[in-house]
C-alpha cells in the first residue's frame, strides 16, 4: 500500500531544504537535521540512500555538503516512491518485488484485475507529479498555515 514510511518522509524534507538553498549550494545533514529537529543520524542515512539512488550529490570535506544531482523537475513521485520504498502499489497482492505479498484469497478473488488496474492507474498519475511541482505546493501551503480537507463526491 501507498503509505510514505519515515525515511521517505525525512528524504523529501532533504530534496525540499536543498533545492531551496539553490544551484551550487552545499549543505551538510547537519544543517538539515537542525533546522527540521530531525534526529541527525536518521537525516544522515536518508541522505546516504538519496545519494546511492543519484538524487543528490556529496562532497568531502569543510566546504562540502550534499547537492541535487539532477533537477527535482526531472523526478517524478512514482519514480522517487520506487528509489525510497519499492514499486508503489494500492493493495498488497498487485506489488512487485519484495513488497509483493501473497493474498489467502487470491485464487478466488475476483478484484485481484480491478486492482491491477487502478494500480495501473496510480502509477501513471504519480508518474505526472515531478517533485519541483509536489515540494512547491507543499512550500506554498505550509507558509500560508492552510489545512486542506479532501472532499469526496457523493
Amino acid at each position: 500500500m501507498i503509505q510514505l514510511n519515515r525515511v521517505t518522509e525525512y528524504a523529501l524534507m532533504a530534496l525540499q531544504y536543498i533545492s531551496k538553498k539553490g544551484e551550487g549550494s552545499k549543505i551538510s545533514a547537519r544543517e538539515i537535521a537542525q533546522t527540521y529537529g530531525l534526529p541527525f543520524e536518521m537525516t544522515a542515512k536518508t541522505l546516504q540512500r538519496l545519494k546511492d539512488s543519484k538524487l543528490v550529490q556529496s562532497t568531502q570535506g569543510i566546504k562540502g555538503g550534499y547537492s541535487l544531482q539532477k533537477p527535482l523537475s526531472e523526478i517524478s513521485l512514482a519514480e522517487f516512491l520506487t528509489l525510497m520504498q519499492g514499486f508503489p502499489s494500492v493493495v498488497m497482492c498487485v506489488a512487485q518485488g519484495e513488497n509483493k505479498a501473497i493474498c489467502e484469497y487470491e485464487r478466488k478473488c475476483e478484484m485481484k484485475h480491478f486492482m491491477q488496474n487502478l494500480n495501473t492507474r496510480m502509477i501513471q498519475f504519480l508518474s505526472q507529479v515531478k517533485l519541483d511541482e509536489l515540494i512547491a505546493d507543499f512550500s506554498k501551503s505550509f507558509h500560508k498555515e492552510k489545512s486542506y480537507e479532501i472532499s469526496y463526491l457523493s
